[in-house]
């Protein structure tokens, strides 16, 4: 093939930018980090709550995130699980009967892990991170 035969180049072509698809960052998921709880005995068997933020509240007021309201045993700001310093802590709020694990009543800040059982007032909650 002579140089006048072979096929020049398309300018456009030559100079096209081609864009490649971006790979899609993977953002740190909050669900694993999220607070939740199922109340697994008491008056609210079956009941759960979940956040996405650092403090899941537990009480008798409907304003708790698990609002235990048919639990009269149960103070209105009962207790709290506070995500912190990459693990989760119990605190009880100064309720009128206790906040326990494994029969030991709360005192101050308490770590716990996936599975505590925390008992308040006559109800059962199993704490599961995620």
């Amino acid at each position: 093939m002579t140089e006048e035969q072979r096929p020049q180049p398309n300018a456009e072509v030559a100079n096209a930018t081609v864009k490649l698809p971006r790979p899609r960052q993977r953002r740190a998921s909050k669900s694993l980090t999220a607070i939740h709880v199922e109340v697994v005995g008491g008056p609210m068997d079956g009941v759960t709550a979940r956040v996405e933020s650092d403090v899941l509240t537990i009480g008798r007021s409907p304003r708790s995130d698990l609002a235990l309201g048919l639990d009269p045993l149960v103070s209105m700001k009962h207790a709290r699980i506070v995500r912190k310093d990459s693990g989760f802590w119990l605190e009880d709020l100064g309720s009128s009967n206790g906040t326990y694990v494994s029969e030991h009543q709360v005192q101050g800040l308490i770590l716990i892990g996936p599975g505590t059982m925390v008992s308040v007032g006559s109800t059962t909650i199993e704490f599961t991170p995620g």
